[in-house]
């Protein structure tokens, strides 16, 4: 065996790919720290370890498995009643072929996740276009506003120098026609 084949074996089990080996190998650390700290002659605290490891999907490669197992015999060793003790989830199928009844019940939750994304979906676009419209007016009341503003503040200085200049022109010649019509002359 070379050495790439050395790393995808984990507790007598070869995996398929180095990612898997490296979660059987956490969790042989895991089994390891739970040893270290769990009382077997304690029942109902290997019970609530055992429970909270099914629930929590702390076990999911062969390596896990097998403790869980292990963690199931001591369980019925001490006398706990095989209802409490939960089965063993099984993350993963074996064969090829359809279960009927499994299909069935897969096809009304597939339908289920593509009713609500098609929902969804037309929601996000009635928000778009409504985002949309809001963009829409914004720039047409920027364009259309007599308030300087990013967009048109050269336009409206330019107005405001022009008003200025007119005025002063037409000031001006106020005081022109005055002059002439004091006849004063410079």
């Amino acid at each position: 065996m070379d050495k790439n084949e050395e790393e995808l074996v984990v507790g007598g089990y070869r995996f398929g790919t180095a990612a898997d080996a490296e979660t059987a190998r956490m969790e042989e650390k895991k089994i390891a720290n739970v040893e270290q700290h769990l009382d077997y002659r304690k029942p109902q605290n290997v019970l609530l370890v055992y429970n909270k490891a099914i629930d929590n999907k702390v076990f999911l490669t062969p390596v896990g498995m097998a403790y869980l197992q292990k963690m199931q015999a001591q369980l019925a060793k001490c006398g706990i009643p095989e209802e409490k003790i939960r089965p063993i989830p099984l993350y993963t199928t074996f064969s090829n072929k359809p279960d009927s009844s499994r299909s069935v019940r897969n096809s009304a939750a597939a339908r289920a996740p593509k009713a609500e994304f098609k929902g969804r979906f037309i929601t996000s676009v009635c928000i778009n276009f409504l985002l949309g419209l809001a963009l829409a007016a914004v720039i047409i009341l920027s364009f259309e506003s007599n308030v300087p503003t990013i967009v048109n503040y050269k336009r409206a200085i330019e107005n405001e120098y022009a008003g200025w200049e007119q005025q002063l022109q037409e000031r001006e010649e106020a005081v022109r026609e005055a002059e002439r019509s004091l006849d004063i002359s410079r």
